[in-house]
This record gives C-alpha cells, sequence and structure tokens, in this order.
C-alpha cells in the first residue's frame, strides 16, 4: 500500500485560519457555515460546522492529494457499513471541495461531513471529568468499545487511527432520560478492510490496550480509590498483559471474551467471593469473624445450632451483649443478605429477615474515633449522621448490586430494571446529584455506589480536616430508603429489613457520637429495625434529644454469656453440646482434615458419674484426666467462642492431631489442655486495663472458695443419691434500690468492669426466697474454673446481702474467708484451717 501524503506546513496554516477560510463551504450542494476550529492532525483540519437547517456537523478537510490511487468514495461506502451500529459517528457526505487561497489559486481538498459529537475525547475526559472515573466507568468503557471492535470485524473492517483522539464521550442530550455519557468513535474516514490494515506500528486492538492503560492509570492516581477500587485495579492487571500477549492462541483477543473477563473481574472486586474459597490450612486460623474475608468461607464453617441463634435472627430490635470473642460478629456477618448471594441455590425465604452489616470497628472506629466530647459531635452532628447513613446505603446498593447480577432478580427477588431505576433515582436526588454520571452500558447501582463511595472519601476527609460539609443526609434518610424498598421491591416487602451494626461499643464508638446516632438506630419505622451487638454496657442508649430507649419495649437484649450459662439452669446442655460439635466439625471439614469431633475428642465420661464427683473423689498421686470430652468442652464455654477454639487448638497441639489423625485423644492430654487454657486466660486478668490486678485478686479469691466447697464442703442429698456442692454463682438479695446505689464510685466501678469484661455473668434478676425482693445474680465465667479444679455446673450459690458485696468487692479474700468460716462451722469440715491454706494445701499435694 502506498505511503500516506500528509498537509504540508503551509496547508496545516492554511485550512486552521478562520481569516483566511470563507464563511461558509459547499459540499454536493448544501452550505456548511464554519463555526469554530475543533481540532487538527497530519492529515486533515476538522471544523465544526452548521448546516442550513441549524444542526451542528464535524466538517475534516483532508489532502486531496492522498486519494490520488484511491477514491474517497470507498471510504463513504465503508462507512455506511457503520451506521446501524450506534458506538460510531455515522458520516453525514463526502465530496472534493475548492478553497481559493490568498492569491486566488483553488486549492482542492476531500471534504467529509460526519455527525457532530458534543463531548470531550477520551484523554479530556480522563483529566477533566475525575468525578466519573471508577471501576463502573472502567467497566463501561471496555464493553462499549469492545462492542465497537466487534462490529469491525463483523464487517470486515479495521478503523486503522484508533488513537484515544478518536473516541469521544459524547454528552448526553438536555432533557434526554437518560442523562449518561456514551462513547462514540468518530473519523471514519481510515477504514480499511481488515486484510489492508497491517502497514502501521498498532493496530486497533493495540490501541484499545493503550486506552484501558490511560484510565487504569487515571484511577489509580485518585488518592480516594475504595478497597473495591484496588481490588479491581489488581484483577485487571493480568488481562491487560494478556490482551498483550504475543502469543496468538493464548492471547485476550476476542471482543466478546475481552468484555466478559473484565466483567468478571469487576464483580469479583464488589464482592470477593466468586473464586474458589481458600481453604483454611488449620481448623482454627480464624478465631475472629472479622479475619474471614470470604463470606462463602464464613457460611461454610458457621455453626447454626447456636443456642440464641433464633432469639437473634427474629424480626424484632435488639442489643447482643457480650466479651469479644463470643461470636457476635458472625452471627452478624451470617445474617447479612449479602453473606449467602454467592450460591445460586440460595432460597430468599429462608431468612426471617433482610440483613445489611455493618462492622463499627472497620468502618467508623478511625473515621469518627476522635470525636471524643458532647461540643465535637454536636459541631459535626450533621457530618456524622451523612457518613453512618452512607456507609449503610453502600451495603444496601452492594446487596441490590449482587441480586441484580443473578438470572432470578425478577422471579425470586422482584428487583428488575425499572425497580432499579427507581433507587438509583432515590438515591441521586437525595444526595443532590444529577444523573451525568457515566457512561451507558454503567449499571445504575455502580454509578450510585461510586457516587456513595466518593461521598464517604469526601465526608472523613472534610471531617478530618475539622471542616463542616454541606448537603448532608438527615436523620430520615435510611428511613425513607427503606420505605422506598420495601414499597417497590417484593422481597423487601415480606421480609423485615434489619441493619446489623457489629461491635457499636464505647471503645469503638465514643458515647458523644453513639448519642448522635441512636437517633437513627432508635427511630420507629414500620420498614426496618436496626440490632446492635456490644460488649455489656458499652453501648449508650440514650440519645442526643435525652431520650432514653425502653429496655423493655424498644428492643430485647440478648446477653451471650448469659445465653449459654442459662441453657443449664433450663436442663437444655444438649444445645451447648450440638453446638460445640458442629462449630469443630464444620473447621475440620473446611480445613481438610480426616477426623472430627466423634473420634478425635469423644465424649465425657466418668466413672464417679459427673464431673464434680470425679473432681471432689480425686486423690493424689492419680493421673488427672477429669476435663476431657465434648460435654465438659462444651461447659467450659459461657458464651466466649473463642475460648471454645481456643481449648479445642489447644488439645489438638498437645495431642499432635494432624490432617490424618482418625484416634481419640486421650482423656489426660485433654484435661492438661483445658487446664492451661484456663490458666492463661485467669493469669490474663491481672493485665485488663483498667482493675486489672484488683480483678484477678476477686477471681482468685472467689474460684478458691468454689473449689473448696466442692471438695469440702457439705454434699447435697436428693433420695438416695448424693452431689458435691458446687456454687460458681452469687446471689445478693437487693432490699432497696438498684446494686449500683449501694456501691461507692470506685466499687460500681469495680464491677461494672468484672461484668463488661464477662469475668462474672449477669444472670436474669430473680426473687429472693427471704421475701419479695430481686436477687441480684453473678456467675462466674465457668472458663476459669478449671484453673481451681472446679465443676462447672451449679447446684449451690453463695447467698449473701448487698453489704457482703461491699465487703467482697474492696476485700475479697476476707470476703470469701467469711463466706467459708460459715460453711465450715455448719459441716465441721476445715473449721480450724484458713480457705486459702486448705486450697494452698491441696495445690502441693495435687500439681495441677
Amino acid at each position: 500500500m502506498a505511503h500516506r501524503i500528509r498537509l504540508t506546513e503551509e496547508q496545516l496554516v492554511f485550512l486552521r485560519d478562520r481569516d483566511r477560510l470563507p464563511a461558509s463551504l459547499t459540499v454536493n450542494g448544501k452550505l456548511y457555515t464554519l463555526d469554530k476550529l475543533s481540532g487538527s492532525g497530519f492529515k486533515g483540519v476538522v471544523w465544526k460546522v452548521r448546516d442550513e437547517y441549524g444542526r451542528s456537523r464535524a466538517l475534516k478537510l483532508c489532502v486531496y492529494d492522498d486519494y490520488t490511487d484511491r477514491s474517497y468514495l470507498e471510504e463513504v461506502s465503508r462507512a455506511a457499513r457503520l451506521e446501524r451500529y450506534p458506538g460510531f459517528a455515522y458520516l453525514v457526505d463526502a465530496a472534493v471541495v475548492e478553497i481559493p487561497d490568498a492569491e486566488g489559486l483553488q486549492q482542492r481538498f476531500v471534504a467529509f461531513v460526519e455527525e457532530w459529537i458534543d463531548g470531550r475525547t477520551l484523554c479530556e475526559f480522563l483529566d477533566k471529568e475525575e468525578r466519573c472515573l471508577s471501576t463502573a466507568f472502567f467497566l463501561a468503557y471496555v464493553r462499549s468499545v469492545a462492542g465497537a471492535l466487534s462490529a469491525l470485524r463483523i464487517e470486515g473492517l479495521a478503523h486503522d487511527d484508533f488513537h484515544p483522539a478518536n473516541v469521544m464521550l459524547a454528552r448526553p442530550a438536555p432533557g434526554a432520560l437518560s442523562q449518561e455519557w456514551s462513547v462514540k468513535i468518530i473519523d471514519t474516514g481510515s477504514l480499511k478492510p481488515i486484510i489492508s490494515a497491517t502497514t502501521k506500528d498498532k493496530d486497533d486492538h493495540r490501541h484499545f490496550v493503550d486506552h484501558l492503560v490511560l484510565i487504569w492509570n487515571a484511577i489509580f492516581r485518585r488518592r480516594h480509590r475504595s478497597v473495591r477500587d484496588r481490588r479491581f485495579l489488581e484483577e485487571t492487571k493480568g488481562l491487560l498483559q494478556s490482551m498483550l500477549d504475543d502469543d496468538p492462541s493464548i492471547a485476550l483477543r476476542d471482543a466478546g471474551q475481552i468484555a466478559k473477563q473484565f466483567t468478571l473481574a469487576h464483580s469479583r472486586s464488589l464482592a470477593p467471593t466468586n473464586s474458589e474459597v481458600v481453604a483454611p490450612s488449620s481448623p482454627f486460623e480464624f478465631i475472629s469473624a472479622e479475619h474471614i474475608a470470604d463470606d462463602r468461607l464464613l457460611v461454610e464453617i458457621f455453626a447454626r445450632s447456636c443456642p440464641f441463634l433464633d432469639k437473634v435472627d427474629g424480626p424484632d430490635p435488639c442489643l447482643v451483649t457480650g466479651p469479644r470473642g463470643c461470636g457476635k460478629s458472625t452471627i452478624f456477618r451470617w445474617l447479612s443478605l449479602k453473606a449467602h448471594l454467592h450460591r445460586r441455590d440460595v432460597d430468599p425465604d429462608q431468612f426471617r429477615i433482610a440483613g445489611f452489616y455493618l462492622s463499627c470497628s472497620s468502618d467508623l472506629q478511625n473515621k469518627l474515633g476522635w470525636i471524643r466530647s458532647d461540643g465535637l459531635a454536636k459541631r459535626f452532628r450533621r457530618e456524622i449522621v451523612h457518613y453512618f447513613n452512607l456507609l449503610l446505603a453502600r451495603e444496601i446498593l452492594y446487596t441490590l448490586s449482587l441480586i441484580a447480577g443473578r438470572s432470578d432478580r425478577v422471579t425470586r427477588w422482584g428487583f428488575g430494571e425499572g425497580e432499579e431505576r427507581i433507587v438509583w433515582t432515590f438515591v441521586l436526588e437525595s444526595l443532590g446529584h444529577d444523573s451525568r454520571l457515566g457512561v451507558q452500558g454503567m449499571s445504575r447501582l455502580d454509578q450510585v455506589v461510586d457516587l456513595v463511595e466518593d461521598q464517604l472519601f469526601r465526608t472523613h476527609l472534610q471531617m478530618a480536616r475539622r471542616e463542616n460539609i454541606s448537603p448532608c443526609t438527615g436523620e430520615g434518610f435510611l428511613g425513607d430508603l427503606t420505605q422506598l424498598l420495601a414499597s417497590q421491591i417484593r422481597y423487601f416487602a415480606t421480609k423485615r429489613i434489619t441493619f446489623l451494626v457489629d461491635d457499636f461499643s464505647a471503645h469503638r464508638i465514643p458515647l458523644a457520637v453513639q448519642k448522635i446516632l441512636n437517633q437513627i438506630i432508635w427511630e420507629r419505622r414500620p420498614s426496618h429495625i436496626f440490632k446492635l451487638s456490644s460488649e455489656k454496657h458499652g453501648a449508650e442508649l440514650t440519645d442526643s434529644l435525652g431520650a432514653t430507649v425502653d429496655i423493655s419495649r424498644e428492643m430485647v437484649e440478648i446477653d451471650c454469656g448469659r445465653e449459654y450459662v442459662a441453657l443449664d439452669d433450663s436442663g437444655h446442655v444438649g444445645r451447648a453440646r450440638d453446638f460445640a460439635i458442629e462449630l469443630l466439625d464444620n473447621r475440620l471439614r473446611a480445613a481438610g482434615y480426616s477426623g472430627d469431633c466423634s473420634t478425635l475428642i469423644g465424649p465425657s465420661r466418668w466413672s464417679a458419674g459427673s464431673l464434680g464427683r470425679a473432681l471432689a473423689s480425686s486423690r493424689s498421686g492419680r493421673v488427672s484426666d477429669q476435663y476431657h470430652g465434648i460435654e465438659c468442652i462444651a461447659n467450659v464455654c459461657s458464651g466466649d467462642v473463642s475460648t471454645l477454639l481456643l481449648v479445642f487448638r489447644r488439645i489438638f497441639e498437645l495431642g499432635e492431631v494432624t490432617k490424618k489423625t482418625t484416634t481419640l485423644v486421650p482423656k489426660h492430654t485433654q484435661h492438661q489442655a483445658i487446664v492451661k487454657v484456663s490458666r492463661e486466660l485467669f493469669d490474663s486478668i491481672r493485665h485488663h486495663v483498667p482493675h486489672g490486678p484488683q480483678m484477678y485478686s476477686v477471681v482468685n479469691a472467689f474460684g478458691t472458695l468454689v473449689r473448696n466447697v466442692l471438695s469440702k464442703g457439705r454434699w447435697h442429698k436428693k433420695g438416695s443419691t448424693s452431689t458435691p456442692a458446687q456454687c460458681p454463682r452469687i446471689e445478693l438479695d437487693q432490699q432497696v434500690g438498684t446494686a449500683d446505689a449501694w456501691l461507692t464510685p470506685e466499687q460500681n466501678e469495680l464491677a461494672r468492669e468484672l461484668v463488661r469484661r464477662a469475668i462474672f455473668i449477669e444472670m436474669e434478676p430473680g426473687l429472693s426466697r427471704h421475701g419479695n425482693v430481686t436477687t441480684l445474680r453473678w456467675h462466674m465465667r465457668r472458663v476459669y474454673l478449671p484453673a481451681f479444679g472446679a465443676a462447672l455446673a451449679k447446684n449451690d450459690a453463695v447467698k449473701e446481702s448487698m453489704h457482703w458485696l461491699q465487703f467482697f468487692l474492696t476485700n475479697p479474700k476476707e470476703a470469701c474467708e467469711s463466706v467459708w468460716r460459715k460453711r465450715a462451722l455448719r459441716t465441721g469440715a476445715g473449721a480450724q484451717g484458713s480457705l486459702f491454706q486448705v486450697h494452698y494445701e491441696r495445690e502441693v499435694a495435687e500439681p495441677q
């Protein structure tokens, strides 16, 4: 093919000079009035012109000599074949025109009249429209251009000049229903048959890769890339390299496959659960739910036999309390709708609620943790509310995006394109944005997710600078959004929309911020509810207006520790055992272990009949093996699932269990592991802040008392059988007022910390036998009992007055001595010795 002829410098200057050109040019008898210079290149100059009806057109004047060996009509004919494809600017007309120069000589050019595209070139768009740059824009661009390249291939053509300046992002027409940019490929005057387009360094495909690299770099340079953006960029690096592979047999060049692979990469970045689940190498790798990045793995190892799951997953607001590691986060994440949408066979009707999960530790602590005073909270009230709203709106939009990607989105979920548009419009209007956000082909949900991500970043940035922002969403935003979902989407009309706010505790979210958010959380709306989790006494129940949540009417408190201990009281200990078995078996299966709970741990069996009898009747010199078996291990747990897993892990370590092991770990090894964990956790109390040493002394004194009541106290007789006394509980009659009223501020703070740390589990108030008064009931966390050689069950209690509680918190050793002396005098056991001397002598005689 002949070398193409370019414009000379003189021709270029001439065609760019408005004063040297006539006011209008005639092309095939049609008059075009010159408006303004649009651009120029080696082969031509482009002017924006108006036809006789005032319609804007692009007039390109090219070198006439470049067409001496071919006819410009060939290009017109090729361009005509693309008119049915919307991705190309259509060619209106073409002809040879003559333009007089300054000397009156006629200069000949070939004029191409093309559709005028009002917009920006790709490079201009990347530079000027930063708000539109996102992974969703990247994907929409891939789909649009891949579709155009596919059209060219179908027609047997190549653009042959596919540099970024020949791709336009067209603005939507004013008043158009779809206010989205669209991709248009211009300058179709260079079209060639595919077999002839081989003379240039880069073909259309290679230019396409250049375009994608430009967009990739533009997104990468953004300071506020979201986690999703970062995942997408990482995913697509390999795809871009594959598109450039020299080996045509493995290179990613097919337009359809390119669009498909980038779509999959975008799906993985949105919810990274589409790849194969990465199996844990150990059953105990993920003690905390926060460490499990893959929702599929979390769903796979979740134990549905959790004894209080049916209380948490109901349609009522609730506050789930308990120590860290008790399983609150795992339950909340499992209850989120998004966690299950990776399954093709997921049944929407299996859930009682439609859950949306928010982690305060991941999403709020580092963003709002600095707002610790009421003054600061008042100053940034609007921003706090706005940020919280955006986080939950993002979770809703993420979930809807996953539903939209399902083949049953309409039939099973009732979420079609019409409902998607309604949600899209609501979010845009609520955030004060017009709908000119993205490119045609972008999912509307992706558009608003990008907008919400951008708003989150900007809100946090402004707050970090101690600056207020405007506009902001208000306290009613979430209620309005959920009402919209419930009225427009069939699934949400039948399920209670539930926001699962995890770890809403004072050590994560300052109390001043909690008061602001409580106006949203405890707002009464029929369309949604909130469920919170926190440490005991960690959630503020008063809002910024002074209103207090009614614990009996407006929410239900579910104390994890209390729920586990109450299984003993109600005779449902089997539920705790079943949960422990399922928890371990699920993790063993996920990690590829051959054994299971029955073959590795086995049941608890004592020749004496029970753990209490075995411990009370044990003698020195014998191998200790009382703490063993799944029933015993399950009872060690007082709502602390992480401790249960720690016990299993220690047993596996000491028992040298491998993936191939299928034999029982010996009883004495299990006993050794359980006692070891108990002592480790007991010793760690002294390091708690605040009041670690005082709490350690309290546990040491009470644990010693419990052990000696078991081994030296009076046995309980029931018919012909007798059972040793087991009293890990304190029961105190409250004659007047609450426990707080009886304690000094220092004592009250220590008592509160003992309960908050779940060192003692605060049970439901009981009715005293001494009169019509309530009884404060504290149950010692059972994991500490093996450190003292105490039993795990309860058939007795330390029953004293509130005055004794003051004594116990101030001087725990002497307070427990007083209880022991009264019991010893009644039974004659150990009356001459100190409680602690009895315990010390036993420890020397029988090392644990």
